[in-house]
C-alpha cells in the first residue's frame, strides 16, 4: 500500500493560554466541537517543548501535531501547536512531521513565527496539501515556498522497489 501526504480534513492551531490550552484557529471549520476540544487538549502533551511531534487517534479521526516556540517581546516565550486532522491513518506521518518542521523553521528563520501570521496563512497551508506545494506571500519581501510533490513520487517508487526486492528473494 502506498502512503502519501494527503489533504487533511482540517488544520488547527493551539496555544498555551492564561487558563490552559486553547484552540486559536481551525481551517476549514468542519469538525464537531467535541472533537476539536479533545484535539486541543491532546495535541500538546504535558511537558511538551518546541520541536516535539506526536500522532494519535481520537474516535474516527487521526491527527499529527508539531509543537513550536512562540517568541514573546516581553516575558517568557509561549508554545503553540499546528495540528493536521485526517479521516484515517493512511497518511505519511513522517512527511507531515518534516513539512511542519520546515514551515516552522522557515518562519522562525525569517522572524515571522507569530500566532497572528500562523492564523493568516492557515488556509493557504491547507490548500497547499492538495497541490503538493505551498506558496505563501507573508509580506511584501518574504514568501514561503515548499514543494513536496516530489516526495509523493519518491514514496511510490521506493515502495514498488521494496516490493520487487521482496518478491525476488
Amino acid at each position: 500500500m502506498v502512503v502519501v501526504i494527503i489533504k487533511p480534513l482540517s488544520l488547527c492551531l493551539v496555544q498555551m493560554g492564561k487558563k490552559g490550552l486553547e484552540l486559536v484557529e481551525t481551517h476549514p471549520k468542519v469538525l464537531p466541537d467535541e472533537v476539536l476540544s479533545e484535539i486541543t487538549y491532546k495535541s500538546m502533551p504535558m511537558g511538551a517543548k518546541s520541536g516535539d511531534f506526536s500522532s494519535a487517534g481520537i474516535g474516527n479521526f487521526y491527527y499529527s501535531s508539531y509543537v513550536f516556540k512562540l517568541p514573546q517581546e516581553k516575558g517568557r516565550d509561549n508554545i503553540g501547536t499546528i495540528v493536521a486532522i485526517f479521516p484515517n491513518m493512511n497518511y505519511d506521518i513522517d512527511g507531515i512531521r518534516k513539512l511542519f518542521s520546515v514551515i516552522v523553521n522557515e518562519l522562525e528563520g525569517k522572524a515571522f513565527l507569530r500566532m497572528e501570521i500562523m492564523k493568516e496563512i492557515l488556509p493557504n497551508l491547507y490548500d497547499g496539501f492538495s497541490k503538493g506545494r505551498i506558496n505563501i506571500k507573508i509580506s511584501s519581501t518574504t514568501s514561503l515556498s515548499i514543494d513536496f510533490s516530489d516526495e509523493k513520487e519518491k514514496k511510490v517508487v521506493d515502495e514498488s522497489k521494496a516490493f520487487s526486492d521482496d518478491l525476488w528473494r
